[in-house]
């Protein structure tokens, strides 16, 4: 058998191996030059870039299409028919339907638009992929620093809460475990801590009590369920952390009960984040548990949006006041709490000459 000459013998495993090491180099620059590609077509796409605003000011979990289909749903019923009935649900969707419109304006121009329905279908998966996106970022966010804020409270945790793995959350940490703890339980009865980790039926923990961290000072009366409801300094640094920037968290005066207004739209949006974070559960989920937190949402959205009695609006209207001047303080009361002008001096003054 003839063999080749010398110059037509294979590379040597040297060369060879230089050779693999370019294509993979090549290959890998090619993958960040795509990769920068997509990010920028992302960074340009409308729908990825609004979208990221819904969990926050319109709706914590309902889907884009969802509350489109409820809107799509009266205009073919004829919504001007004072006769048609809707479902408390109907009119909540509804009551977002309108949020997202105001909140993500090209939502407007889609629904208006002679799209077709791959097309819209489309559009909505992008807005509830960068919907749940920003959702994603505001948790990982959370969970580091909720971690790190009870670490530093008195007394310490023990064990320590773990800033990355939330396994030793929940009701098999004393510290979470307050915090979660329903307010019709009390967390200090031993009773209670062995009824809840034994899911035992008179110990269920559901949306249908207000968890512990909702109240100032974790005080809850039974005889005035409003007090101190909402105004959890927990709460609060978790409300700053995600809509003011992390530095603020830290800038809170929780003792100032005078101070009573947040913007609703916003209000109902941190407290799931928060109590979720403070479970054990690894991701974020609807139900955990016999936990609903589509029931705990709308629970909370229709105290601020729907209070039963007059009385009840002013509360909610001093508390929104309350919330206002803790997060944006109390020298810019006049954008959120404007003065009723024809009751003062001037006013006066004019009507009199």
């Amino acid at each position: 058998m003839s063999q080749l000459p010398d110059d037509d013998l294979p590379a040597s495993s040297e060369n060879y191996n230089t050779l693999k090491r370019r294509i993979a180099f090549l290959e890998e620059q090619n993958a960040d030059l795509q990769g920068e590609s997509n990010r920028s077509k992302s960074r340009n796409d409308p729908y990825l870039t609004s979208g990221r605003a819904i969990r926050r000011l319109v709706s914590l979990i309902d889907r884009v299409e969802d509350l489109v289909g409820e809107y799509d749903r009266r205009t073919a019923l004829g919504d001007e028919d004072d006769s048609l009935q809707h479902t408390e649900d109907q009119d909540r969707i509804h009551e977002t339907f309108q949020c997202l419109i105001r909140w993500v304006p090209c939502v407007r121009k889609l629904v208006y638009s002679e799209s077709d329905g791959y097309q819209l279908n489309a559009a909505y998966q992008k807005l509830n992929r960068a919907a749940d996106s920003a959702r994603g970022d505001d948790a990982a966010s959370l969970k580091l620093v909720v971690a790190s804020w009870l670490n530093e409270s008195l007394p310490t945790p023990d064990p320590p809460i773990h800033s990355r793995d939330k396994s030793g959350r929940g009701f098999y940490n004393d510290t979470t475990g307050e915090l979660i703890c329903p307010v019709d339980f009390k967390w200090t009865d031993t009773r209670t801590k062995e009824g809840i980790r034994n899911y035992e039926p008179t110990f269920q923990v559901t949306a249908h009590s207000w968890p512990t961290f909702l109240y100032k000072d974790g005080k809850y009366d039974h005889e005035d369920p409003t007090k101190g409801l909402f105004k959890g300094a927990l709460l609060v640094r978790a409300f700053k952390h995600i809509f003011t920037s992390p530095s603020s968290a830290g800038e809170i005066q929780p003792d100032q009960d005078e101070f009573s207004r947040e913007p609703r739209y916003k209000r109902s949006r941190t407290s799931e984040p928060l109590h979720i974070l403070q479970f054990n559960c690894g991701s974020w989920r609807i139900m955990d548990d016999e936990f609903d937190y589509r029931q705990f949402y709308v629970y909370i959205l229709n105290y601020f949006e729907h209070p039963p009695t007059s009385a009840a609006k002013t509360s909610v209207e001093a508390l929104l006041v309350w919330w206002n001047r803790i997060v944006f303080g109390p020298r810019n009361v006049a954008s959120y709490s404007p003065q009723i002008t024809a009751k003062y001096s001037v006013a006066n003054t004019s009507a009199r000459r």
